[in-house]
């Protein structure tokens, strides 16, 4: 999960254009994903100090068939070249978070949050345990990333303290999400007892397809 910063004097609209565009298709051109996602950060619901502590525009989402793809995927020219030399173009920030997930993507979706946020290492079972029951209650499904390894471009800014974290929670409405970063919420509670520095981003989700594209030929 890579936290992008939008290049300063860029349009939303164009930095969603190119990322979704002609970065995309280079990033397809690597071996070895079985999922990729765009979360288009729409509006931040809530922010644990008042204000945003992480400089958020989008989070990427590759998922690897294993760990073996993901090595060969970096180490690749597309990975350590082309994509480097690319993200300039609308990117002024890049943090990655290499993660372990507790927890499953809903296969039919819905409205979707992201909270990145900071956390004592071993605060992670107990903060999944109540995460869990308080969705539990609430009929939300969630999921917990859990950050085992950082890194960072030489040519971008990078998040000076880079999340412990990032919890996804899907909704069945964009006002149900609203509701659950309300002060009385039970989820919010959990993340603000068990976390610093959280930040809810409502998303605008965009599945990137990996289906090849064939050219059909006809003789003449």
């Amino acid at each position: 999960m890579t936290l992008l910063a939008r290049k300063e004097g860029t349009a939303t609209c164009d930095f969603r254009a190119y990322w979704a565009g002609p970065h995309a298709q280079l990033a397809l051109g690597m071996e070895g994903i079985a999922k990729y996602t765009h979360n288009r950060a729409d509006k931040v619901l809530w922010a644990s100090d008042g204000e945003p502590a992480f400089n958020v525009d989008g989070v990427v989402e590759l998922v690897f068939a294993d760990a073996e793809a993901m090595r060969l995927a970096q180490a690749s020219a597309i990975g350590q070249k082309y994509i480097p030399a690319d993200e300039p173009n609308f990117l002024k920030g890049w943090t990655l978070c290499v993660v372990e997930t507790d927890g499953d993507e809903p296969a039919e979706q819905s409205v979707k949050v992201l909270v990145p946020f900071h956390a004592q290492r071993e605060s992670r079972d107990t903060l999944w345990r109540e995460l869990r029951r308080v969705a539990s209650n609430a009929g939300h499904e969630i999921e917990l990333n859990w950050t085992v390894s950082t890194a960072r471009r030489e040519r971008l800014w990078t998040e000076p303290s880079p999340p412990t974290g990032i919890i996804c929670v899907w909704f069945d409405s964009v006002a149900a999400a609203h509701e659950a970063f309300e002060p009385s919420s039970a989820l919010r509670r959990v993340i603000e007892t068990h976390t610093s520095d959280g930040v809810a981003y409502l998303i605008d989700q965009l599945h990137i397809s990996l289906l090849p594209r064939y050219r059909v030929t006809h003789d003449a």
